[in-house]
């Protein structure tokens, strides 16, 4: 009786012994994409260093809205503004790579910036492509009381009034700094910079007639034209705009191969999962083709931009260098 009693317990005991090693075996040999699909599990946060209200902010939001409901989680948007975008971006490239910290930034924090002054991050480096989001269609306004009413008129009411006009930005490096950058250098004219910190403070200054001309996003301004209280004279991107259809482009009005828009997208941290990264992108191509998306954005003047992973690693570095040129022939180097 005891011998059998003792035989049981071994084998009961060689029993849980094999069931353990097969559940370990079993996670040990579970591939990393079948815990990447488990993502996400809890809500997911989007840094965006951009300015509350801008073009850009609203069309993030509208974009991670609709992305929410195919993630099952919701989108918590943190602006995170101060440096210039810098800080936001920083934060993004420190943050733990596993899809629940992402960066919404637009061209000038990604394409522009590193190459204005030194900041804690690489684009390159540091971050994964995840997919564009939108361009922003950008036009040329001016206050109301400069007497021009198009590109040819205000180029030569600058030349005649040297040191008396101004334009508006929001800050060192931002959108509407390159496109006065390219635009100054392809009209020959040169006026006073008055930074701002953020597009929207900007367009309000130009409003109020603290600067007298500016490049702003279309959704930015819309409002202020409508109101009155701008007048646009020109759209700065290779093609007329939808939403203002009357209006020329720059190069068609007397600034010939000028073309600028200001683009969104969303990247990673370096070491996000291809899995939680591919997922996203398939997600964000969905939401970018929605007629709903679609109509949302082009409202309020802004267009939806589909890129792959892939596509958009080559766009950014191709834009880096055509904005590092801008950069150097504008001298806006700051350290």
């Amino acid at each position: 009786m005891y011998r059998f009693e003792m035989a049981r317990l071994r084998l009961r005991a060689v029993l849980a012994a094999s069931l353990c090693g097969a559940a370990i075996a079993a996670l040990t040999l579970a591939p990393a994409s079948a815990v990447a699909q488990a993502w996400p599990q809890r809500p997911v946060t989007l840094v965006t260093p951009l300015a509350t209200g801008s073009a850009s902010d609203l069309a993030l939001r509208i974009v991670v809205e609709r992305l929410a409901g195919p993630l099952g989680q919701s989108i918590v948007v943190e602006n995170q503004t101060g440096a210039s975008g810098a800080i936001g971006a920083e934060k993004v490239a420190r943050a733990r790579p596993d899809g629940y910290t992402l960066c919404g930034c637009n061209n000038a924090i990604l394409s522009v910036l590193p190459h204005v002054r030194k900041v804690g991050y690489d684009p390159a480096k540091q971050f994964r492509p995840v997919g564009m989001v939108a361009v922003l269609p950008t036009v040329l306004v001016v206050n109301p009381s400069l007497p021009v009413k198009n590109v040819r008129e205000l180029v030569e009411y600058v030349k005649a009034n040297p040191g008396k006009v101004s334009y508006a930005t929001g800050g060192v490096g931002s959108p509407q700094h390159i496109a006065m950058a390219m635009f100054e250098s392809g009209s020959g004219v040169k006026m006073m910079h008055v930074p701002y910190k953020g597009a929207s403070p900007a367009a309000v200054g130009v409003a109020a007639g603290e600067a007298q001309v500016m490049f702003n996003a279309i959704g930015t301004v819309l409002p202020l034209i409508k109101a009155g209280k701008m007048r646009p004279i020109a759209v700065a991107g290779a093609q007329r705009t939808a939403i203002l259809p009357d209006l020329p482009t720059v190069a068609e009005s007397g600034v010939p191969g000028y073309d600028y828009a200001s683009w969104i997208g969303i990247v990673a941290p370096a070491e996000t999962p291809d899995a939680v990264v591919q997922q996203l992108s398939r997600e964000l191509t969905q939401v970018l083709k929605s007629p709903d998306t679609v109509a949302r954005l082009a409202e309020n003047g802004i267009d939806p931009f589909i890129m792959t992973p892939q596509e958009m690693t080559k766009y950014m570095a191709d834009d880096s260098r055509r904005m590092a040129d801008v950069v150097k022939r504008a001298g806006m180097e700051t350290e």
